[in-house]
């Protein structure tokens, strides 16, 4: 469908990238990764036709229809926004122009009229095809999409012009996803999205018939849709097999691999030139010497990789605080007749890191703030502990920046026991690089800002440490230090985000905003989700007939709780031997799609090292099969994943089950 054969961008001579090849085909999921300004929008724009290339090939398939989710904020306008996520098609909207065109003149016709049967003929064909395009179903389609996106039902009827940046980012994407074109190229999807409107958007997608291009820095969420990454970084383009989770791990063999070949070849280099040094100004070792100078200048010197941002230095830790951090008793919040809080209950103590996660307007960020003391609340108590120093950083936190000093100074200016070097190295690995350190406050974009105000809050850390979507405006390698930065933080923090892949990796809880109330579940995000789902199945349990237990004897109303020792032994075994069959079936399903699994992990790493390897691309016999191979046996091996899954499930229940009895 759409095919990019050596292309290459420039910039003021220097490129951006080269040599780049990329193919996306009926169905294929892809997913684009790389730094901040690497090239990705960039090629999403050759996709698209806006961006042309100044070297190689750009193909488009004819007639297919491709939509497009672009970062920068879209102009509104003063339309319903559900009259705006309905207008998905230009061929929709001209039949329903026609239709109303001709109804509006049927109004005016008489039944002697001549061209009564052939106008009633032509609306009836433009009826066909406005029920072939799903015209009469849009409206009910759009609401759903927007109710998806977080949007209240109240909300269709709203001019689009009336929304915030990030909601008319959402009025947007549920156009795009309505549409449902032949491709999509979604350009950091995430970015506007709460946790809830992020696992709707990726249920949409998961069953989205077309193909996908996806750049995103939600490693869950790139794990959850593609089966193929495009990696752009250092001018290169390079494709993998698999999805962001696979990336990675071929991407540190791959790099192992460079490692240890450049440890050997500079061992080697040491011994030449020791070689060298000491026998240099010896006659008879003249012509050796000679020869292992030519040897040096003559090797093909291996270059370690970049790698992530990774900075090597310890951040500092906020001062202690006393056990008890965040004390909240009966709170109540109102915004007008709205309650937000009725008597809402909560403890957090000293090292607790927990995720505010519940349905979009539920109040996480309204907790956030009331215990930030930005916003206040109208009864009950909310208590700080001992030596407590809240710190708060939102999407508007670069508003407390000094506009006119350096993005250094800036930093600097709160950093205590850290070098310049090590200030330097962080505003790197948030995409501060080179002579952007000296750049003045003032010209800096909102994300820009936002990513400054979060070096400083990393360089100076309260004690307890309020964070509202972080991740935003970060690339992958940014996420990861923000990651590793937060595991080592000793002070309380309390966040909101749609980092599934963060919660997992640094929350010890996550406070379930639902209703009015909040609930702390103890553990990642993932425990979280296995304790709602033994909750549910529990509640379902509950809903269950109970099964009636036999009569008692009358004469003895105790005979039934009473068994000899032989029979206790005997009924227990038959359980064993009834729960074995119940397991051995299930374990040998297991046992064969492990071995099948295995073998075909092996099989896929094998076309990925082919593919990895750029000789490939100039053979097209041996590219074509692999590519073909490589995403069926992605989804043969899905299939097993999830088949194991739900064996090990099913295992799960019966021996609860047994257990029980």
């Amino acid at each position: 469908m759409i095919f990019l054969s050596h292309v290459a961008k420039y910039f003021n001579g220097v490129p951006l990238f080269k040599d780049g090849n990329i193919s996306v085909h009926r169905g294929d999921r892809v997913g684009m990764v790389g730094p901040n300004g690497a090239g990705k929008s960039t090629i999403l724009g050759m996709m698209e036709g806006v961006v042309t290339s100044d070297e190689g090939e750009v193909t488009v398939e004819k007639k297919i229809r491709i939509g497009v989710l672009h970062q920068e904020l879209i102009p509104s306008n003063d339309r319903p926004i559900v009259e705006e996520v309905m207008d998905v098609s230009d061929e929709l909207r001209r039949i329903r122009e026609q239709l109303q065109a001709l109804e509006e003149e049927l109004e005016h016709l008489t039944e002697d009229s001549d061209r009564l049967d052939a106008i009633i003929d032509r609306h009836g064909r433009l009826q066909h095809d406005f029920e072939r395009y799903g015209g009469y179903s849009l409206e009910a389609r759009a609401l759903k999409v927007l109710q998806g996106l977080g949007f209240q039902p109240e909300d269709a009827q709203r001019p689009w012009s009336e929304f915030s940046g990030g909601w008319r980012m959402r009025v947007a994407l549920a156009k795009l996803l309505l549409a449902e074109p032949d491709v999509l190229l979604l350009d950091e999807p995430t970015n506007h999205l709460d946790l809830e409107s992020l696992l709707w958007v990726e249920g949409y997608l998961t069953n989205f018939k077309g193909a996908l291009v996806l750049v995103s820095h939600d490693r869950a969420f790139l794990n959850r849709l593609v089966n193929r990454i495009v990696e752009v970084d250092r001018g290169k383009v390079t494709t993998y097999s698999g999805n962001y989770a696979q990336y990675d791990k071929t991407k540190q063999m791959q790099e192992d691999v460079i490692f240890s070949a450049y440890r050997s070849q500079q061992e080697k280099i040491k011994r030449i030139q020791k070689f060298i040094d000491q026998n240099r100004v010896k006659a008879r070792t003249a012509s050796r010497v000679q020869s292992r100078v030519k040897m040096l200048d003559k090797m093909e010197r291996i270059e370690l990789p970049t790698g992530s941002r990774t900075v090597h230095f310890t951040f500092p830790q906020p001062a202690r605080t006393g056990r008890r951090v965040v004390e909240i008793k009966d709170l109540t919040k109102r915004y007008g007749s709205r309650p937000v809080y009725e008597r809402l209950n909560l403890v957090l103590e000293r090292g607790d890191r927990v995720a505010l996660v519940g349905p979009n307007g539920a109040g996480k960020s309204t907790l956030m703030k009331m215990i930030a003391g930005v916003v206040l609340y109208d009864a009950g108590t909310l208590t700080l502990g001992h030596s407590v120093k809240p710190g708060y950083f939102a999407q508007h936190q670069w508003e407390s920046l000094n506009s006119e000093l350096t993005v250094l100074l800036e930093a600097t200016f709160v950093a205590q026991n850290v070098t310049e070097q090590e200030v330097r190295s962080l505003l790197g690995a948030f995409l501060f690089s080179g002579d952007d350190v000296y750049k003045r406050v003032r010209v800096l974009s909102g994300g820009e800002k936002s990513r400054l105000a979060l070096v400083k809050i990393l360089l100076a850390p309260p004690n307890l440490l309020l964070m509202d979507e972080p991740t935003n405006h970060l690339d992958i390698p940014s996420c990861e230090v923000l990651e590793a930065a937060l595991k080592r933080y000793e002070g309380t923090l309390v966040l909101i985000t749609h980092d599934r892949r963060l919660m997992n990796e640094i929350c010890t809880g996550i406070v379930e905003i639902k209703d009015g109330s909040g609930e702390l579940y103890h553990g990642n995000y993932d425990d979280y989700l296995y304790k709602k789902r033994l909750m549910e199945k529990s509640l379902e349990d509950d809903t269950e007939p109970k099964v009636k237990l036999p009569p008692q004897s009358e004469e003895d109303p105790g005979v039934l709780l009473r068994e000899t020792r032989k029979d206790r032994k005997r009924r227990e075994a038959e359980s064993r031997k009834a729960l074995s069959n119940l397991r051995t079936p299930i374990l040998k399903e297991i046992r064969t799609i492990e071995e099948e699994m295995e073998r075909g992990e092996a099989r896929r790493q094998e076309i990925q090292s082919i593919l990895a390897d750029t000789a490939t691309y100039g053979n097209r016999q041996l590219m074509l099969p692999l590519l073909e191979e490589e995403p069926a046996l992605s989804k043969r091996l899905k299939e097993l994943e999830a088949r194991w899954e739900d064996l090990h499930s099913q295992l799960e229940t019966i021996e609860k089950d047994a257990v029980s009895a």
